[in-house]
């Protein structure tokens, strides 16, 4: 009879709940949300937060996957957004023994909004006391798959992460989406693992000339070297100081191989940047055993050279016209790139460092030349354009001189 009456049947059984998500601003389906694939879609959803809370906090997987309703507080004072959680390295009852079950830290990790999302989306997905719990409302069959009241194990996360990547590529190549997650050149799989370490490089390779990232990567670093990130029990300082190594080697190789291509380097530091960069070649090869090697090494001298805009600084404290930066893991000092001034002696203008000021001289021309500007911006903006077009000759004249 159904069939006769000619109306549309729909096969599974849809829920009746409104579609409101959104990708670029349209519903990110046109159907509503089968019966059969809740089950699926909610452990990519969980998959999703374990990604972003793990990628903005450095916690370990396993203290990640024991975290239970509740765990996020907002601290009334700093207003700082705090996560609370159970550890289990170095835990030991009254006889030495390890404690199975852990102990609550009484050093919260430190977090930022996004993790907050994460964690309010997971206490509304399901009504377990862990956030993440080894089942997500389907029971199957046999005491090994169900363990009531238990959490994921890291298996079972690190295949929810490759399930979650699937699926999202799935649905990019249906919708005709262009970002798809791409795969990783070196290992098809994402071990939860390497969300710790993943957040450390970003921290310490925060992309240049990108504001917007850099604040952010800034901004986290200042958050959770303030908590239990910033602990050593936490091991994250091990992990970024690592990622700051290596990164600073990298900046100092890729500045050998300009120099040896002919680069030329002017300003009041062009000298020390020569030798210094001449001198962190020897650090080749060289072993870290110990996270204090690591530190000896980012404070030494010869590895003292910073990227900035259109300037690299060759810092020495001691003539640093800029206020000193103090770094948050340790009692370093470093440069404050943001309040650079023109007439430190710190500074050097390697040939790229010309090329961005070169840009800044196009961009103020326009805006020098702009009828409708006030005036006011005007002289300022004149007197800047004039000072960068003075730097960029020079640095060619001394170039042509030095090229003979």
């Amino acid at each position: 009879m159904l069939r006769r009456s000619g109306l549309t049947i729909r096969e599974g059984a849809a829920l009746l709940i409104p579609i409101t998500g959104t990708l670029n601003g349209q519903p990110w389906r046109d159907q509503p949300i089968d019966e059969r694939e809740a089950h699926r879609l909610a452990r990519h959803l969980s998959a999703a937060c374990f990604v972003v809370i793990g990628y903005l906090s450095g916690m370990r997987t396993g203290e990640i996957l024991t975290l239970e309703r509740g765990c996020l507080q907002r601290d009334p004072v700093s207003n700082l957004l705090l996560v609370r959680g159970r550890h289990w390295k170095g835990v030991r009852d009254e006889t030495g023994s390890s404690v199975a079950e852990g102990r609550i830290r009484p050093d919260p990790w430190v977090v930022a909004e996004p993790v907050a999302t994460a964690i309010g989306v997971l206490e509304n997905l399901h009504h377990e006391q862990l956030l993440f719990p080894h089942m997500l409302g389907e029971h199957k069959s046999g005491p090994r798959e169900f363990r009531t009241g238990q959490a994921r194990t890291t298996g079972g996360i690190n295949v929810d992460i490759a399930d979650m990547i699937g699926w999202v590529n799935t649905y990019c190549a249906a919708t005709g989406r262009g970002d798809s997650i791409p795969p990783d050149p070196t290992d098809p799989n994402i071990p939860a693992r390497r969300l710790r370490r993943t957040l450390a490089w970003f921290i310490a390779r925060k992309p240049r000339g990108l504001v917007a990232a850099a604040i952010q990567y800034g901004h986290l670093k200042v958050q959770m070297t303030v908590g239990y990130a910033g602990s050593y029990a936490s091991g994250f300082p091990d992990d970024l100081a690592f990622e700051e190594w290596l990164a600073r080697l990298d900046l100092l190789a890729s500045a050998n191989e300009r120099l040896d291509e002919g680069e030329y380097v002017s300003g009041p530091a062009a000298a020390t940047y020569r030798h210094r960069v001449d001198a962190a070649q020897r650090f080749a090869g060289h072993v870290l055993r110990t996270t204090s090697d690591a530190r000896t090494l980012l404070a030494n001298p010869d590895l003292q050279i910073y990227p900035g805009h259109g300037m690299t600084c060759v810092f020495d404290p001691r003539r640093a016209a800029c206020h000193l930066s103090r770094d948050d893991t340790d009692t370093r000092r470093t440069p404050d790139l943001s309040d650079c001034r023109p007439n430190c002696v710190n500074i050097a203008r390697t040939d790229r460092d010309i090329d961005e000021l070169a840009t800044d001289v196009e961009r103020l021309r326009l805006l020098v030349d702009d009828p409708l500007a006030p005036p006011i911006r005007v002289v300022r903006d004149r007197h800047e354009l004039h000072r960068l077009e003075d730097t960029v000759a020079q640095h060619i004249q001394w170039k042509a001189e030095a090229d003979g």
